[in-house]
């Protein structure tokens, strides 16, 4: 797979089926989010993979989180509610879930670096996975309290993304984007 065809043809699945990833296969993944750029090359990330007991327990975190707020939206369609409810009562039968920090920040530069080099960690792990025919959805939840608490994320470390991984129920169709001459500002 060409890596422009990767990276157009990547998807976020919420559903997955009952097959494991390879242990291999995941170390082949997470290896490659290990080769995004950061400054000095610091690499200032942390791959967390989630077992069941912390599994459960960030399941019961992100449904009570969920119901509490976004699901009260009363401009998000029911058939959307449906959806989230049922991806949260295992993360969509994903077979691994992985949290994805940021260490500590020393200075005012790490404050900046470290979550721009984790998320580009996480970008490299989702087009690693994609060519292994694996998906994700990349959930933000892991910036909870709570859920930094659980993951035992060290004071001032952040959480970038808990990742579900898994090979997908099915692959959604894309979504529009924006044109990218749309997304240009030239300066003089």
């Amino acid at each position: 797979m060409e890596l422009i065809d990767a990276i157009i043809q990547r998807r976020t699945a919420r559903s997955f089926i009952s097959k494991e990833i390879p242990e291999d296969v995941l170390y082949s993944i997470l290896e490659a989010g290990t080769w995004a750029p950061s400054h000095s090359n610091n690499q200032p990330w942390e791959f967390i993979l989630i077992g069941a007991e912390t599994r459960n327990r960030l399941r019961e975190m992100y449904a009570a989180y969920m119901e509490a707020g976004p699901l009260k939206n009363p401009e998000l369609e029911q058939e959307r509610k449906q959806g989230i409810r049922l991806f949260i009562q295992n993360f969509g039968n994903a077979p691994v879930l992985l949290a994805v920090s940021s260490l500590p920040a020393q200075t005012e530069l790490d404050k900046y670096d470290f979550p721009l080099a984790t998320a580009a960690a996480i970008q490299n792990i989702l087009l690693a996975a994609w060519e292994q025919q694996i998906a994700g959805v990349w959930l933000s939840f892991g910036m909870n309290p709570q859920a930094e608490q659980l993951l035992q994320i060290p004071e001032h470390g952040k959480v970038a993304g808990i990742i579900a991984l898994g090979y997908p129920e099915f692959i959604p169709q894309a979504q529009e984007r924006t044109p990218v001459a749309e997304k240009i500002r030239r300066l003089p």
